[in-house]
């Protein structure tokens, strides 16, 4: 990023960032110095990615998530942590971060950039890495300084106005005293609010040029670019050691190749050099009748050097040529077996390669806003959503419940609050069972063991947080007034589906029987059993595979975060 992509995205989403929880710090599986902060805002949860040296951005996009030393000690001094403020200091790629609790986290977009975080008095306390420059030291106990303004010693364009040439060049500005006045007009610009949030093929800037996609947002525009980048790194990275060994393997193939090539010319020359002998008999054998004396005796006959032996005959002489060719030829065949064995290796490696290249595009896909809870999309399109625990409970019932949409809950203490968003439309019984399916297979009763459970539907004007008087709800708890609707028996059964958002962007999709295959391919019926989240993943993904689904071991820990609890595995045709 930029200076002036900096300075869009704070302007564009500064008022987004600021009053935000940090509620948790990761960093991602697949690419080194990424950390992803997880802040719950008053609009919503949120990941913001901050790379060191690279990018600060909202994402939409899943990614593994994992912890290591610095994660842990970042939760220490930031977890719980209110966004303060934010701003860029000065005119560098740094954006500064202060939170509630007296900390400030600096990110440096510069090249080699670090995290570093400072105590109420500038000092460092955290950095990702020791660094030690000419004018300044990133350690810890330190305090921080940015770094001094590079003067460069030769004035090109760009250089002269500190601004990259993309945007010497979107300005189309020809001399410095030109694009000093472009320059300012456009910073003043961006911070006045004007932005475009332009993508062309091979970058993202926030002003309109020729050529040029607008995405909704500049941070939309970021997101994409760079996770398309760290979609490549992430498949050239994962698959970086197999496509080493394949290059090795190919340069062996290519080798024994050579040599089954010299072996069968030489099976030949030998060969040719028999059949010889053996039509030139006559002349063959007065050569050797002249040469008793001699150990051995050269001649040519058309244009072929032929060594022979006095004291054998031409017939004798001929078979000692037949057999070094048979010899060459024995030793093209072992070699020709040898490559049988190594293509067949070579094709294992590629379908691995395949098989990593189409996992690690998996892991990364755009997610949608209601993906954070228990989620469906009824056979008719509605969406239903259910809290993974009482927090989400509660949310969803104070916060996205309207008095139209449907409110489904097991008849089980331990069940998730689910609601099918009708948007004002009729909401048929089908959709009602679908809804049902989540509510009942998310409740205890799936850990209890149990086949089947009563759940209840009403709606959502039939449900209140409010208590009667003199009474107090728990948590996670609610009034239900009115008549509830039954449906009896929920058998527990959960299907789960691949659904094909676009090309190399799957996600997995649970529900009914009739919801799932409605919107996916190959499903699998997942009932309550013995086999535990990791056992059960494992047999889905192989049944993917089997299916062809290449790259589906990149959904293991969904599918571990999907399933219910203990599980049987059921294959299904769709």
């Amino acid at each position: 990023m930029t200076y002036f992509d900096l300075l869009a995205w704070d302007i564009e989403n500064k008022s987004r960032l600021e009053g935000c929880r940090i509620d948790n710090i990761y960093t991602t599986k697949e690419s080194d110095n990424t950390f992803l902060f997880h802040l719950h805002c008053k609009d919503g949860d949120k990941d913001l990615i901050i790379q060191p040296g690279k990018r600060i951005h909202f994402t939409k996009f899943t990614v593994d998530r994992e912890t290591n030393g610095q994660v842990s000690f970042l939760r220490t001094l930031l977890r719980e942590a209110f966004i303060k403020s934010t701003k860029l200091l000065g005119h560098e790629r740094i954006y500064l971060i202060e939170t509630s609790n007296g900390k400030q986290v600096i990110v440096e977009l510069l090249p080699r950039g670090v995290l570093v975080v400072t105590d109420e008095n500038n000092k460092i306390i955290f950095s990702t890495e020791v660094k030690q420059f000419k004018d300044r030291k990133i350690k810890q106990g330190e305090i921080y300084s940015p770094p001094p303004q590079f003067v460069p010693k030769k004035q090109s364009l760009p250089s002269a106005l500190g601004v990259p040439s993309e945007i010497i060049e979107a300005l189309g500005v020809t001399d410095i005293e030109e694009g000093k006045k472009a320059v300012e007009q456009l910073e003043d610009n961006i911070k006045k609010g004007h932005i475009y949030p332009c993508v062309k093929e091979d970058t993202v800037i926030p002003i309109k040029v020729e050529d040029c996609a607008q995405a909704d947002s500049f941070n939309d525009a970021l997101d994409t670019y760079f996770t398309k980048i760290e979609k490549e790194e992430v498949v050239s990275k994962s698959t970086q050691k197999l496509n080493e060994e394949k290059g090795r393997l190919i340069s062996t193939l290519n080798e024994i190749n050579e040599k089954i090539n010299e072996y069968n010319k030489q099976a030949e020359k030998l060969r040719e050099t028999g059949r010889k002998i053996l039509e030139n008999y006559v002349k063959i054998e007065d050569i050797i009748n002249n040469n008793k004396e001699k150990n051995s005796v050269v001649t040519n006959i058309d244009g072929i050097e032929i060594t022979l032996n006095p004291r054998l005959n031409p017939n004798k002489n001929a078979s000692i040529y037949f057999d070094k060719a048979k010899e060459f030829e024995a030793k093209a065949k072992k070699a020709e077996e040898i490559t049988v064995e190594l293509k067949e290796r070579l094709n294992n490696l590629e379908a691995s390669i395949k098989q990593k290249e189409e996992s690690s595009k998996i892991k990364i896909r755009e997610k949608e806003w209601y993906e954070k809870y228990r989620w469906t999309i009824t056979r008719n399109g509605f969406l239903v959503i259910a809290g993974r625990d009482v927090d989400q409970n509660e949310s969803l019932v104070k916060k996205m419940l309207e008095d139209n949409d449907i409110f489904l809950h097991a008849d089980v203490h331990g069940a998730p609050a689910t609601i099918i968003k009708s948007n004002g439309a009729e909401v048929s019984e089908d959709d009602i069972y679908d809804a049902s399916i989540i509510s009942a297979c998310y409740s205890k009763a799936w850990k209890e063991g149990l086949g089947s459970i009563d759940v209840f539907w009403v709606k959502g004007e039939q449900v209140s947080k409010s208590p009667p008087v003199g009474e107090y709800l728990p948590k996670g708890s609610f009034m239900i007034y009115g008549k509830k609707n039954f449906i009896k028996n929920v058998k527990l059964e959960l299907w789960l589906g691949l659904e094909e958002k676009s090309t190399n962007e799957m996600r997995l999709l649970v529900g009914s029987d009739k919801a799932v295959k409605a919107r996916s391919k190959f499903v699998v019926k997942i009932v309550p059993g013995e086999d535990d989240q990791e056992k059960a993943s494992s047999k889905i993904i192989k049944i993917l595979t089997k299916e062809g689904i290449t790259g589906s071991g990149g959904l293991k820990n969904e599918i571990i975060k999907i399933l219910p609890g203990k599980s049987k595995i059921i294959r299904e045709n769709a």
